[in-house]
């Protein structure tokens, strides 16, 4: 028998980037009013705060068009930010897992990293058998943690579901998250949409 290869079909994957941001923008984030939420995370009550923040608006904006064009090879990538927030989790908060309604890419910047900081991804469309695998990879994996680093965007497809894992650190966890549709003219026939 010979292995010719995988392919791993209809992949939802983590689109991940350094950013290069120059200032500490924490100090800048712990200005901004929060108000609480459902979980134990504060959410700012500006609903498109990355407006305020150029040169971060700037960096992540590449890191989308670098993801349409380049990595998802799309011929229209022509989007509009609809919603941005700042998330504050003190120390021992976290977040419920959830997906982003209403949306096509989303987005979360951790301006700084700390080790307790963590979020999970869960990958929903696995097989109802399980068995404990030697080593997880994206073939067998259902969940990936994920520890970020300073200056740190993951870009995801907004129904991947993801849960903020409790702040294990001693200082408050900021980051921010947005989410994005696509503007102009997509889809094709009868589900043909100008946005």
């Amino acid at each position: 028998m010979k292995h010719l290869r995988n392919i791993p079909i209809c992949a939802n994957t983590l689109f991940i980037y350094k950013l290069d941001i120059k200032e500490d923008l924490t100090l800048k984030f712990t200005e901004e009013k929060f108000r609480s939420t459902a979980g134990a995370a504060l959410i700012t009550t500006d609903l498109n705060i990355l407006k305020k923040y150029r040169e971060l608006n700037r960096e992540i904006n590449k890191a989308i068009d670098l993801t349409l064009k380049e990595i998802l090879k799309l011929k229209n990538i022509n989007y509009r930010i609809c919603t941005s927030w700042l998330t504050k989790t003190k120390p021992r908060g976290f977040s419920a897992s959830h997906i982003h309604t209403n949306a096509w890419l989303s987005g979360i910047y951790y301006p700084k990293s700390d080790p307790g900081f963590s979020i999970k991804f869960f990958y929903d469309n696995t097989t109802p058998f399980f068995t404990e695998s030697t080593e997880y990879n994206i073939y067998n994996a259902r969940e990936w943690n994920v520890v970020p680093e300073d200056n740190f965007l993951i870009l995801f497809f907004s129904q991947l579901r993801h849960k903020v894992m409790p702040n294990h650190s001693k200082k408050d966890r900021f980051s921010l998250s947005f989410n994005l549709l696509p503007k102009g003219g997509f889809g094709e026939g009868d589900s043909k949409i100008i946005f």
